[in-house]
């Protein structure tokens, strides 16, 4: 069995924070969110713990959106090409394997943190939230430079990953 390597986290105290856009005082509770998105290699290591094909050297992809030859993405890059219900599977996987609850970020948090400055690779993929809009009938991604801004998945998963948080009570 493949063991799982738990991500370097950061917390965020308790507090206020400017939320949104326009940006309005909103009050977040304590939470451990990982620095940065999950990694291909740590959702490999997922993949791999129960005998399923890895994804971990997935063809770079050129400006284009096409396939490089004989080109791959570094093991560090963020997965990407994930749906929600990944993510929750790698998020229960890993409070199996560890012991310790982990799970998706809300928006609120991912946008505190965000923020606050202690998000790597803000950017680099799109980001699943645990936040669902019932206005617009989706979950929540984020990720974008304009940290405010709200993203849906319109079909295609390209470009999208995610990060975690691991539960500050319990286990």
């Amino acid at each position: 069995m493949t063991e799982p390597v738990e991500p370097a986290v950061e917390v965020v105290p308790a507090g206020e924070a400017p939320l949104g856009d326009p940006p309005r005082a909103e009050h977040v509770n304590v939470f451990a969110i990982a620095r940065r998105p999950v990694s291909r290699a740590e959702y490999a290591a997922y993949l791999a713990s129960d005998g399923r094909p890895t994804r971990g050297a997935a063809p770079a992809l050129a400006s284009d959106g096409r396939p490089t030859r004989g080109a791959t993405v570094p093991a560090g890059d963020p997965i990407d090409g994930m749906s929600w219900a990944d993510a929750i599977a790698y998020c229960r996987w890993l409070t199996r394997a560890t012991g310790r609850t982990y799970r998706l970020p809300d928006e609120r948090e991912w946008e505190k943190a965000a923020r606050a400055g202690v998000l790597e690779a803000v950017g680099r993929v799109l980001e699943w939230t645990n936040t669902w809009s019932a206005a617009d009938g989706a979950r929540v991604l984020r990720g974008d430079p304009d940290l405010a801004r709200r993203r849906f998945v319109a079909g295609d998963l390209a470009g999208v990953g995610f990060r975690i948080v691991r539960g500050m009570t319990g286990r």
